[in-house]
């Protein structure tokens, strides 16, 4: 039996989360983001922010690690706003000064018109000793057209932390050259097969079909494999590239105790 929400599902026979390739076809996205969340468990608790939350896929995973938590979303989210407890922007999130022990805010710092606002709201909701996690793409296709605005590199996330007063725990790269290249790869083969259906006149996507959808699935899987068992020894020389391209960070940044931001 699997207990499932959203793009994000355990698997109770293999106990562990996974990627839900029913829902999701960024297999390798989904797969490295996971991990990071997977990862960072041991700075989730109390009040917890879920930011740009969509149809909530951690929630299975910080739920039973926090006290309360609270979604948002954007009027115009092409995830639906089903989910979200509070519609607004995260520019100005309608919370008090010191309300949260934990923010999360997973892919939704480049679909917003301001960051460094984005960022100065995180510190000031956050408690002392509060923790942010946020993970944005780097090299990755348009998406969410036309509201993604904006790729970071390492040090500008390190720069957007201190200037919002956040000291960084944390930037770790998500994959290197070769997770690139299958995320490329994918994200490009669904559009292709999303062009030939509207060519073809497919009342039904042909990426819903089982079939397809598998065979786009497949060569991730592959590489997520071969990733765990044989990457692993020339992990120094995969950490040397991904710190030059990869397709994106996630970063774990703290609010000091005596750091100060409040809304004008």
């Amino acid at each position: 039996m699997n207990s499932e929400l959203g793009s994000v599902y355990y698997d109770t026979r293999r106990q562990r989360f996974r990627v839900n390739w029913r829902r999701t076809l960024s297999i390798v996205v989904g797969e490295l983001l996971l991990r990071e969340i997977l990862q960072a468990r041991p700075f989730i608790r109390g009040r917890l922010l879920d930011v740009g939350c969509g149809k909530r896929p951690y929630a299975a995973i910080y739920e039973p690690l926090v006290e309360k938590s609270v979604g948002t979303e954007v009027v115009y989210s092409p995830h639906g706003v089903g989910m979200a407890d509070v519609i607004c922007l995260a520019e100005r999130v309608p919370f008090a000064n010191r309300s949260f022990d934990t923010i999360l805010c997973t892919e939704v710092l480049e679909h917003t018109i301001d960051p460094f606002t984005v960022m100065r709201e995180f510190a000031r909701v956050l408690k002392p000793g509060g923790y942010l996690l946020l993970s944005v793409p780097f090299i990755y296709p348009i998406h969410e057209s036309p509201y993604d605005h904006w790729r970071f590199t390492s040090y500008g996330l390190a720069l957007l932390c201190q200037m919002a007063g956040l000291e960084v725990h944390y930037i770790h790269t998500r994959g290197g050259l070769g997770a690139m290249l299958m995320a490329l790869w994918g994200s490009l083969s669904v559009r292709a097969v999303n062009a030939l259906s509207q060519l073809l006149r497919q009342s039904i996507p042909l990426r819903e079909r089982m079939i397809v959808r598998w065979c786009l699935a497949l060569p991730q899987w592959v590489y997520l494999g071969l990733r765990e068992r044989c990457f692993a020894k020339v992990g120094s020389l995969r950490s040397k590239i991904a710190g030059l391209i990869t397709l994106g960070y996630f970063v774990v940044a703290r609010r000091g105790e005596s750091h100060e931001n409040t809304r004008v």
